[in-house]
């Protein structure tokens, strides 16, 4: 079985409750239509730690990525809501993204 976590962004949390990225992984839509030939599960559902707290530096986001490992997590989909309206990705999602794939960790941008 596939483990699959998802990244999302803490300030859009404020709005955000997550149906629509459980949706697409339900139904195996949209960036989640790759494993429609797989059994997968959301092995976890985690959000940056703000737009202050920079991977390298924040000890508790590098204890969520020692988790992640920790957990057998395959693939991190970072959610629509890590890019502004212009499409670009948040500088600090990017930061982690990296950090999350230096740890062998396949990253897919999108969700839903």
């Amino acid at each position: 079985m596939k483990k699959i976590a998802m990244l999302n962004c803490l300030k859009a949390n404020e709005v955000c409750t997550g149906a629509a990225c459980m949706k697409a992984f339900n139904e195996k839509s949209r960036s989640f239509e790759r494993y429609r030939e797989e059994e997968t599960v959301v092995a976890a559902f985690m959000r940056c730690n703000g737009c202050d707290a920079h991977p390298g530096e924040d000890k508790g986001l590098q204890e969520k990525l020692d988790r992640l490992v920790k957990e057998g997590v395959q693939a991190v989909h970072a959610g629509i809501c890590t890019k502004d309206r212009q499409g670009e990705e948040c500088p600090v999602i990017t930061d982690i993204l990296s950090d999350i794939e230096s740890r062998g960790i396949e990253v897919i941008r999108g969700t839903h």
